[in-house]
């Protein structure tokens, strides 16, 4: 065999020169070379032979995501662990009989173990403090930046806590967003308080890529969040329990729709919680009283209203399951205000199924104690090849925003909507049910990220399965644009998110007799087209007695995408009232929209074409339904050519609508060969090529529709283009 030595330098036997001034650990010798992976898994355990495998002696060598387990023992030549030695020969453990020893003992002392095998606590303390891990003086503080390069943290540590940790991980790289990640949790005893405040937005992450167990307890304070990553395991033998806070309206009248990120302890110990079984309103106080009548899913049902079932305090929800529930106090009509609600139990993790059926609805919600990303959600829930969708790739969230009464018809609340198109929020005045009245105003517009407890509701396109999966979970702090609970607060997330991505997008809106606003969205995505797109259209599941929505294959839509939006788009749009009277269209917003593009109402009735962007349109309506008469379409500046300045000053052309002719003045003579008129979708209405040489010249049109028009004329100096209004 060969000879070497570890931390100097080896000439011969007996001339080893340039001592290592430091402490040397578990020396392994493998055969070959293993992977970053592979060496980070075992980076914070000693070695063990499972059978012919390698594994880690710390983390099971049944988790999921075991890296080392592919890696044969017969591949680990020498293996000096330090725990086996007689005097100054150190055993190997491989089993393979290498000779180790200390060359020169007065050069070297063998001293109590110092290396995090894994990192445990030593004290109660603060995550960032050495004291507060064993031999802290001596060792770096798991999952901190990188004594290497500081701009990165070591993501991969293995860390057991048995005492009251507070962890808040402001000193990490700016780039972690407040995220440390472990590969390794054991909360043995006691409690990790991950910190934060709800009302200034703080909060951070805490992310186990590979295994986690909990005996103690887990706290995520204000906007903290636990994730788990794609195979992370949470051992099923845990008996601690996660605790979450989330913010809910606190007025006895108001739903907000929940679900649990946590399931029950193991074993079963739910603490007391004061439900009222006997009466419709809750209590305040301490504790709390909920009214647990207001206890609803909506599990797998057809979209009948009379489809929701009853379950009160005493019913069941499976993981990933949505419910119902009411506040607590009188707040007089003032639903912004809201009441704390702590979850606490086994946070739930992993793949999270439900069983739906074809054209069914379910109230789901995020089942995580994090945020999930709700287009990771919509693309797992996705068509495939084989198979259609287990959902139509739009999601709906309540709002209720008002009425002051547990009576149906006096409720004040309607669905906001979101697909990988955008959000829209709730019509104003709107309602999911024609039994709801009309009155309030909503004020939330759904970010991508859904926050920890939201529930919302999705409707299937076949029989399938919704699957939420760790890949979806990620750590976005509810509060920004981005990552919003659906309840009554300030209307300004509204409109701080309309900036949020780079897309163009048109929001319609529409104010109709009875006094609803609808908004409408559309999105120029070029994974879309102008039909029907899973995921990118958005159909409408509201009955309003005033609607409006985009017409796309026959249906009816609040949101859609489309690939191209210029010249040669037109985007159908539907109608109804209960009543007959003024009925006005409107930009509600305009995102990443030319200044060039020109945006047009045009009734197909009388052919007339409204500019929606200069001005409101405003039209009486019969009652009834319109499903062909409006349609969206556009024009740009380049459709009007260029025209040229100063061949501008010498003429000058435009309409006169009570002489029903194109009038030009033209003093100095210039001689002109073409006048066309052409409709705002350069259509031509109108062509003149025999023109006399005057100083003013007038051209009969006879009656034109209303509308916007453009008269193109060519001339011996030149082109002159020019948009006008014909009434």
């Amino acid at each position: 065999g060969s000879s070497l030595a570890i931390g100097a330098v080896y000439i011969d036997k007996l001339n080893i020169v340039d001592y290592f001034k430091g402490d040397l650990d578990e020396i392994r010798i493998w055969d070959s070379a293993l992977t970053i992976d592979q060496l980070r898994f075992v980076m914070n355990q000693e070695l063990i032979q499972n059978a012919s495998m390698v594994n880690g002696d710390v983390l099971p060598s049944t988790v999921t995501k075991n890296d080392i387990s592919v890696v044969n023992w017969s591949n680990l030549l020498a293996y000096y662990n330090m725990n086996s030695y007689i005097g100054t020969h150190l055993n190997d453990v491989s089993g393979n009989g290498n000779r180790g020893s200390l060359a020169e003992p007065s050069e070297f002392n063998l001293e109590y173990q110092t290396s995090p095998l894994p990192y445990t606590t030593t004290s109660n303390g603060t995550w960032d403090n050495n004291s507060s891990w064993t031999n802290g003086a001596e060792q770096y503080i798991p999952g901190s930046a990188s004594i290497v390069d500081p701009t990165i943290t070591v993501d991969w540590n293995i860390v057991e806590t048995s005492h009251n940790i507070t962890m808040d991980n402001t000193s990490l790289p700016t780039g972690n967003n407040q995220n440390r990640s472990v590969l390794g949790l054991f909360v043995t005893a006691n409690e990790l308080e991950l910190s934060g405040d709800t009302s200034t937005n703080a909060g951070n992450g805490l992310t186990v890529t590979h295994y986690l167990k909990i005996d103690g307890k887990i706290d995520l304070e204000g906007e903290s969040q636990l994730i788990q990553t794609t195979d992370s395991d949470l051992d099923p033998t845990s008996s601690g329990s996660l605790e979450r806070d989330q913010q809910g309206t606190r007025d006895l009248y108001t739903y907000n729709y929940w679900a649990s990120p946590v399931g029950v302890i193991n074993p079963a110990a739910p603490n007391a919680i004061n439900f009222i079984t006997n009466g419709y309103n809750g209590t305040s106080g301490s504790p709390i009283g909920i009214a647990d009548y207001w206890i609803w899913k909506y599990a797998n049902q057809s979209g009948a209203y009379a489809d929701w079932q009853h379950i009160r305090s005493t019913g069941s929800l499976l993981p990933g399951e949505g419910f119902t529930m009411k506040g607590v106090a009188n707040t007089s009509g003032n639903v912004t205000l809201e009441q704390n609600y702590a979850y606490q139990g086994k946070p739930n993790n992993g793949d999270i199924t439900l069983p739906i059926t074809i054209n069914n609805e379910y109230l789901v919600g995020n089942p995580y104690a994090s945020a999930i990303d709700s287009h990771q959600f919509i693309m797992d829930n996705a068509p495939t090849i084989d198979a259609a969708g287990a959902t139509t790739g739009t999601l709906y969230f309540w709002e209720h925003w008002g009425g002051g009464s547990h009576i149906l018809a006096e409720y004040q609340g309607g669905y906001a909507t979101y697909n990988l198109s955008g959000a829209t929020p709730a019509a104003t005045y709107g309602t999911n049910d024609p039994l709801v009245a009309t009155g309030g105003t909503p004020s939330k517009l759904p970010g991508r990220y859904i926050p920890v407890g939201q529930g919302f509701f999705v409707k299937s396109e076949a029989t399938g399965t919704i699957r939420f999966t760790n890949a979806q979970r990620v750590f976005e702090k509810e509060g920004g644009a981005s990552s919003i609970f659906v309840r009554s607060a300030n209307t300004s997330e509204t409109t701080s998110v309309y900036n949020s991505d780079n897309r163009l997008k048109i929001r319609l809106g529409v104010n109709t007799v009875n006094g609803i606003h609808r908004q409408l969205l559309v999105t120029q995505d070029s994974h879309a087209t102008a039909g029907h797109d899973w995921g990118y259209d958005g159909e409408t599941t509201e009955d309003q007695m005033d609607d409006m929505y985009w017409m796309i294959e026959g249906n009816k839509f609040i949101i859609q995408g489309t690939d191209v939006i210029d010249v040669n788009t037109v985007l159908p749009i539907g109608i109804h009232t209960d009543d007959a009277g003024n009925n006005t269209f409107t930009i509600d917003a305009l995102e990443n929209v030319p200044d060039n593009l020109d945006i047009y109402i045009l009734d197909n009735a009388t052919s007339t074409y409204h500019d929606i962007r200069a001005n409101d349109f405003t039209i009486n309506l019969p009652a009834g339904e319109y499903l062909n008469r409006f349609s969206m379409v556009f024009s740009t500046t380049s459709t009007l050519g260029v025209e040229d300045n100063i061949l501008a000053e010498e003429i000058n052309v435009y309409y006169n609508n009570s002489q029903e002719s194109i009038v030009i003045n033209n003093p100095k003579l210039h001689s002109i060969t073409t006048v066309k008129l052409y409709n705002i979708l350069s259509q031509e209405i109108f062509s003149e090529t025999e023109i006399e040489t005057s100083a003013y010249t007038t051209l009969k049109t006879g009656k034109l529709s209303t509308g916007t028009y453009i008269i193109n004329m060519k001339t011996d100096s030149g082109e002159i283009s020019k948009k006008v209004l014909i009434e």
